[in-house]
């Protein structure tokens, strides 16, 4: 249960820090059941009886499974999205993006149960939708500002969606199957596929 974050605040009486270790709980029996069902075959009275609680218990901390299931996604997507510090001075070296990339990757190994749910091709799939939209509208801020800086002639809104969608991609379907390819090989692709690999060689180009 400590791979959910929560940020605890000094606990005002004993009934808040019993709050929080129950939502605690039944975010960790979603987490157990979504790995071994499918979203659609989970039902919250299964994860609050999972959770060892009771099925208002559940209600008193989500509305329903989907809003839970989304809060674990959107923690997840946090830790990846902490992999990809924009650099607004210089682009960042080679060896700095395989290294966001495969800090990145770490995460996708921790959390392939979660990420398989979410591109699972039942009634997730408008969520999948969701999340590469919102990588793309971080990626594109950050384009923004970097391709100004650095004179890189790419539409930063289109890079941006590009990336999102190749990121999405490759990480649904390696988390399916790591044996489909190393994790080497998967960070060399997404190296090739970096809009900013051009920055960083364009940048080379003016400092040499």
């Amino acid at each position: 249960m400590s791979q959910f974050a929560i940020n605890r605040q000094p606990a005002v009486n004993g009934h808040t820090t019993r709050r929080l270790e129950t939502r605690l709980k039944l975010l960790a029996a979603a987490t157990e059941l979504f790995a071994v069902r499918r979203v659609p075959d989970v039902t919250s009275t299964a994860i609050a009886k999972h959770a060892g609680v009771a099925t208002g218990t559940f209600y008193l901390h989500f509305p329903d499974k989907h809003t839970l299931f989304e809060e674990l996604v959107d923690e997840a997507l946090a830790e990846i999205r902490a992999q990809f510090q924009p650099a607004h001075h210089s682009p960042p070296s080679v060896d700095a993006r395989r290294l966001e990339i495969d800090s990145m990757l770490d995460v996708v190994e921790r959390r392939r149960d979660l990420i398989r749910a979410v591109f699972d091709r039942g009634e997730t799939s408008e969520l999948a939708g969701r999340i590469q939209d919102r990588i793309a509208s971080g990626l594109e801020s950050a384009y923004e500002q970097d391709f100004r800086e650095q004179d890189i002639q790419l539409h930063p809104g289109a890079a941006a969606q590009a990336r999102a969608a190749v990121l999405v991609r490759i990480v649904a379907w390696w988390a399916e199957d790591p044996g489909r390819a190393r994790r080497d090989e998967i960070v060399d692709i997404l190296m090739e596929m970096d809009p900013m690999r051009a920055a960083a060689q364009a940048f080379r180009k003016r400092t040499h």
